[in-house]
């Protein structure tokens, strides 16, 4: 028994060394996540209140199919349209017309998906936006009164970066405000698409440690953190099972319960089974 003790102590101080440091960006993560507004991490208490340049239900516009044949006309690689809707870009009435673009000749060939507007009163074909344009829209949305630092061009990312798995080409506009802001307008749609602070840049480091996902920063199936997790409940499990084994309340019990079968084997008759293993 006693030599059990030593190796489940053994045992248990090996697992939550391996797990100890893992176990810490959990607990440091978790009090970061559960403390912190989610809407402050997305930005979303920096967007300005914009009142809506026009009214959806007075609003006179040119069929669907016009919007479609306008975007036919000036990209000719248009394999389908996936959806279309009617919003507001720059104060202007657009349709948005998600599509997916033909890359090679043949029909089974990659196709990616792009986005497209036209104005929805005049049936006009609208370029993507320029830099100043993203610039303008990037100013309206933004909520506090701060200098413009820069406008850059993205045109693509790597898988870790703070905009991926985002529409491209895009605009990065950075503000010169205290809160670290970068506003990114998809240059396709003409809208803000993603907003990021320096909050939210700690938020992300910290949960690329909080799921182990070092690469993308967005899988929570990897085999790492499958692993760590395992190794956590074994080690929590280990750390039980050692506190029954070396409990002195359980222990008692146990020295008890043999003590009392000891002393009904002296006084019980010796029976036949008994001489028998005796003599053989």
């Amino acid at each position: 028994m006693k030599f059990r003790i030593i190796w489940f102590r053994k045992a248990h101080r090996y697992l939550g060394l391996s797990i100890g440091v893992q176990l810490l960006f959990w607990t440091i993560s978790g009090f970061f996540f559960a403390w912190n507004s989610i809407d402050e991490v997305h930005g979303d208490t920096f967007v300005a209140h914009q009142h809506p340049a026009f009214a959806l239900d007075t609003l006179h516009v040119v069929p669907v199919s016009t919007a479609i044949a306008a975007l036919q006309q000036n990209v000719p690689t248009v394999r389908r349209v996936k959806a279309v809707s009617l919003r507001e870009v720059m104060r202007e009435p657009m349709y948005e017309l998600e599509y997916e673009m033909q890359q090679g000749k043949d029909i089974e060939d990659h196709a990616t998906t792009h986005f497209a507007l036209v104005h929805a009163m005049r049936g006009e074909f609208r370029p993507p936006l320029t830099a100043k344009d993203a610039q303008a829209v990037a100013e309206a949305d933004f909520a506090h009164e701060a200098q413009v630092v820069s406008v850059e061009r993205v045109d693509s990312v790597t898988p870790s970066s703070e905009y991926r798995e985002k529409p491209l080409p895009a605009y990065r506009i950075t503000f010169d405000h205290e809160s670290g802001t970068h506003l990114y307008v998809s240059a396709e749609r003409g809208i803000v698409t993603a907003r990021r602070n320096a909050q939210w840049r700690v938020w992300d480091f910290l949960w690329m440690f909080h799921i182990l996902d070092f690469q993308t920063r967005d899988n929570i199936h990897n085999w790492v953190l499958r692993g760590f997790s395992a190794f956590g409940v074994i080690t929590v499990l280990s750390g039980f099972l050692l506190w029954g084994m070396t409990t002195p309340l359980l222990r008692r019990k146990r020295g008890a319960h043999k003590l009392s079968h000891t002393t009904q084997a002296k006084q019980r008759p010796l029976q036949k089974k008994d001489l028998h293993r005796l003599l053989f």
